[in-house]
């Protein structure tokens, strides 16, 4: 079967199981001019989450943290480039490309030189609820790490992150302390 004939089997398919819109013509989901996929947080990031801890132990968690400070300092560079943000805070723009992209409602606030991030509905706790329930520490490694990564972009100093609150332990939302090391 050639593509065309796999994606027009697919459309047919897909009309039966649902009314939603599918992804682009070219079968991949464009966003602000990148590909993007899409996959269910009853598998993503719980899934590698408990692998690296079963692995690694505490040493997983780190890893998560470094990944996601890497793809934070890649968000504020790549998206500054194409977001018009003449007139608007950085920080605001890196809350609102979160919003879009479904990572969560978040704010950054600047505190006597210490940044609180709060974050609303974060895909990492929701996933970890979804497949465990509640946890007894904080489980947004990855979202801490990618907040890390956005700040010290920012600001061209070296951060470390904190997760204060966090939904998976019962809290109302996900709340970090980013402060200088």
């Amino acid at each position: 079967m050639e593509k065309e004939e796999i994606e027009s089997r697919a459309r047919e398919i897909m009309k039966k199981i649902t009314e939603e819109r599918p992804c682009g013509e070219e079968s991949k989901i464009m966003r602000l001019g990148r590909r993007y996929v899409m996959i269910s947080i009853d598998y993503f990031p719980y899934d590698i989450m408990k692998d690296l801890e079963e692995l690694f132990g505490p040493v997983g968690d780190s890893i998560l943290y470094r990944g996601g400070e890497k793809v934070g300092k890649r968000l504020v560079k790549d998206y500054t480039k194409i977001a018009p943000i003449d007139n608007l805070d950085i920080f605001d723009v890196m809350s609102a490309i979160g919003w879009y992209f479904g990572w969560g409602v978040g704010r950054i606030k600047e505190e006597n030189g210490k940044y609180v991030v709060r974050v609303y509905d974060s895909f990492e706790a929701d996933s970890y609820i979804r497949n465990q329930g509640t946890s007894n520490k904080p489980v947004c490694h990855f979202l801490r790490g990618v907040l890390v990564g956005v700040i010290e972009e920012i600001t061209k100093d070296i951060c470390k992150g904190t997760e204060l609150k966090c939904k998976a332990r019962g809290d109302d939302y996900c709340e970090f302390l980013i402060e200088r090391k």
